[in-house]
């Protein structure tokens, strides 16, 4: 009879010993380097990505600004602003208002000041009140300072470059108190 020992030693002579399970530091560093080449080609468009979602994420927030603008001035039957003011020739600042029986105009409460960011170019072709832009909201929802050329916001990300791409972003505002949202390529 054979003693375990002998047993033990029997069996690793005559079976190969299987191979350790794992990966060689050439088949990581392969690896490391596939992925390292993707992430370069694909940081561009994550990029480009990232500029279109910022530019729209703005222009909705903006549109629904004045969406919430035109409600406010519906549900409390009292006229409602929207006041665009150029800040430190950097960026623009945005609040809802609301004028008072005096005839003056004050911040609607629970509203707050809004920004677009600086990175975008904006063009204001809004009616003007001094330096700043407005866009009047009547009690019946009608947007009471119209005029036919002076009825948008445009929102440019000059990030977005890509020959034919859609780089703009139009909010129309209509007599009867329609906003319309849409996209274009710079000219």
């Amino acid at each position: 009879m054979k003693s375990p020992h002998q047993i033990k030693a029997a069996t690793r002579r005559g079976k190969p010993r299987p191979a350790n399970r794992g990966f060689t530091l050439i088949e990581v560093l392969i690896v490391i380097g596939i992925m390292g080449i993707f992430m370069v080609v694909s940081y561009p468009s994550i990029l480009n990505t990232m500029a279109t979602r910022n530019l729209e994420n703005t222009t909705r927030q903006l549109q629904t600004y004045l969406q919430q603008t035109k409600l406010q001035a519906v549900s409390t039957r009292i006229v409602h602003r929207v006041r665009f003011t150029r800040v430190d020739e950097s960026y623009w600042a945005y609040e809802m208002e609301r004028l008072q029986a005096d005839g003056t105009w004050i911040r609607a409460l629970g509203t707050p000041r809004k920004t677009i960011p600086q990175r975008l170019n904006v063009t204001m072709t809004l009616p003007a009140l001094g330096a700043d832009r407005v866009i009047i909201f009547s009690p019946v929802g009608t947007v009471a300072n119209f005029a036919v050329n002076q009825n948008s916001i445009t929102l440019q990300n000059p990030n977005l470059d890509r020959p034919g791409q859609m780089d703009e972003r139009i909010i129309s505002l209509f007599m009867g108190g329609s906003i319309q949202y849409s996209k274009r390529k710079s000219s």
